[in-house]
């Protein structure tokens, strides 16, 4: 059995103008997308999104042990910038 000889079709004109339109409608939708994305707004609302759902359970209850875990942090990080700058002020010798 011998295979059909397989021949090159060159595409028209037509058909490569029409590829190209479409390539470039394709373009133009994917960048509208994108500055919509990444517009101020959109990302200040994704942001706040992602803080609420990191509080929040999945039935919108605050979780508790995240909120304690950030107010530890803050409460740690303030205690230390206090205490690092009473240190300075006592080993200044600067009379």
């Amino acid at each position: 059995m011998t295979e059909p000889q397989k021949k090159s079709v060159q595409p028209t004109a037509a058909e490569l103008e029409a590829e190209i339109a479409a390539a470039r409608d394709g373009l133009t939708s994917s960048l509208e997308q994108l500055r919509a994305e990444t517009r101020p707004e959109a990302l200040v609302q994704r942001g706040r999104a992602a803080v609420v759902g990191f509080f929040t359970d999945e039935y919108g209850g605050v979780r508790p042990e995240r909120v304690a875990m950030v107010a530890g942090t803050v409460i740690t990080l303030v205690v230390l910038r206090r205490w690092r700058s009473v240190r300075r002020r006592r080993n200044c010798h600067c009379h």
